[in-house]
């Protein structure tokens, strides 16, 4: 079921520790194994991709230091 969906979307993602099956059909593996950091590694490179990870980066520091003050 997941080499289908992988053959469907629009950016196949795989994971360091999918089976080889799944990495081979990936455009992108990313270096972190499911469970250790792979969701904010792909998030991360989407938002750098876009332009806006430093935006990001200001609002969550900024918004965390008004909350903790």
């Amino acid at each position: 079921a997941d080499l289908q969906v992988m053959r469907r979307v629009g950016l196949p993602i795989a994971v360091a520790n999918a089976v080889a099956e799944i990495r081979a059909v990936a455009d992108c593996v990313t270096a972190a194994p499911g469970g250790h950091g792979a969701v904010r590694e792909v998030a991360e490179a989407m938002l750098k991709a876009r332009g806006v990870w430093p935006e990001m980066l200001e609002r969550y520091f900024t918004e965390r230091t008004t909350r903790d003050g």
